[in-house]
């Protein structure tokens, strides 16, 4: 394809702002890792909530986002993703999408499914082929991506299984802060792309950073545009098939003062150990995966993993990282038996959220 430069635009291209909290959330996910877990100038964030997550999972933060690239491509994971772009939703993608489709992304989206799926079922060195034939077309593929794609369950996995931690450790309890503040960005953006239109609106969002030489070509249609607090210049771009998506910086559009985060409309009467509680465990029965999950322990007695997976047509990887989060938030007791992992509900558990919840919504426990 031919490389053409920002003022060769074809301008009749459609502009659009939209409000991805995927993005922002991996762009924040990056940041951790960066920083080594200090969010040095961010907001009063739980900021040991991010060091605590950095701690815990440095291995696998390397693993995954050792490598920018690699980092990125994942990230491109979130292009065709359904709206909205909200974490259950990522969950939901993952558990159904093809091993060849993921790996189509990871690659960069330079073989397409079906040639992805070929060179790893048909060819005696798929992955020397793999480097080949992408290289031949312009593109890279490092080691790691290779690696994933050789031991995929496993490595999707702790992927996965990375981000439900990463969300549910830290980017949950700051989504609903920074959401208004998208809108606000978003606002403003429109009003300047009335006045100054899209090629001045790049270069400002680039931070003069070199604009790249495949941005955007004639053959752009759509430029999405997505506010971020967390993006660093070098994330900003997810291209390809027609769509160009800019994850921008929203402290282009709102001043020190507006994100300093005023917190005295968070102020709450009750125990603070107790809303983290019960939002804890909200955030466990949030997908229904789980939910089917708990009723199927619930209603069958010594029902195994396979059963499970088998019930709700996906993999037991999937079953196993659903199973651990249950476990986690102590919904859930595993036993073993005759070497099968066997589990039942917490009852006593469930009765602590749900009567928590009633004394947080200031609902009588009346069990008459």
């Amino acid at each position: 394809m031919a490389v053409y430069t920002i003022e060769e635009v074809n301008h009749r291209c459609k502009v659009e702002l939209s409000i991805s909290s995927l993005f922002e959330m991996m762009a924040c996910l990056r940041k951790c890792y960066i920083s080594s877990g200090k969010m040095d100038g961010a907001p009063p964030f739980p900021v040991a909530r991010f060091e605590e997550f950095f701690r815990e999972n440095a291995s696998l933060l390397h693993k995954f986002y050792g490598r920018y690239e690699y980092g990125a491509q994942l990230a491109e994971f979130l292009v065709d993703l359904p709206v909205p772009h909200t974490f259950s939703q990522l969950m939901a993608y993952i558990d159904r999408v093809s091993r060849y489709e993921f790996l189509y992304y990871l690659f960069g989206r330079y073989l397409s499914e079906k040639e992805v799926e070929m060179y790893l079922t048909q060819l005696a060195s798929p992955f020397d082929d793999i480097r080949s034939k992408i290289t031949s077309l312009g593109g890279v593929v490092n080691d790691e991506q290779l690696e994933f794609a050789q031991n995929y369950e496993q490595y999707l996995q702790e992927l996965t299984s990375l981000w439900e931690r990463f969300y549910q450790q830290c980017y949950a309890h700051i989504e609903s802060i920074l959401s208004p503040l998208w809108d606000q960005a978003n606002e403003r953006l429109r009003a300047e792309l009335r006045q100054s239109g899209i090629d001045k609106i790049v270069r400002k969002l680039l931070y003069d950073y070199p604009i790249p030489e495949q941005f955007p070509t004639k053959e752009t249609k759509l430029i999405k545009l997505y506010p971020s607090y967390f993006v660093s210049p070098k994330f900003i771009i997810v291209w390809g098939l027609g769509e160009l998506h800019i994850v921008y910086d929203i402290k282009h559009y709102l001043d020190g003062k507006e994100i300093s985060f005023n917190e005295q409309r968070l102020e709450i009467q009750y125990d603070e150990r107790q809303l983290q509680y019960v939002a804890d465990i909200a955030k466990s029965l949030s997908e229904i995966v789980r939910v089917k999950i708990l009723s199927l322990i619930a209603n069958e007695e010594k029902i195994r993993s396979q059963e499970m997976a088998n019930q709700l047509n996906i993999t037991v990887p999937t079953v196993s990282r659903h199973l651990n989060i249950l476990k986690q938030s102590n919904l859930i007791i595993e036993r073993k038996e005759n070497g099968y992992h066997l589990y039942e509900i917490n009852e006593k558990e469930v009765r602590s959220y749900c009567s928590a919840v009633k004394k947080i919504l200031g609902i009588e426990n009346d069990e008459t």
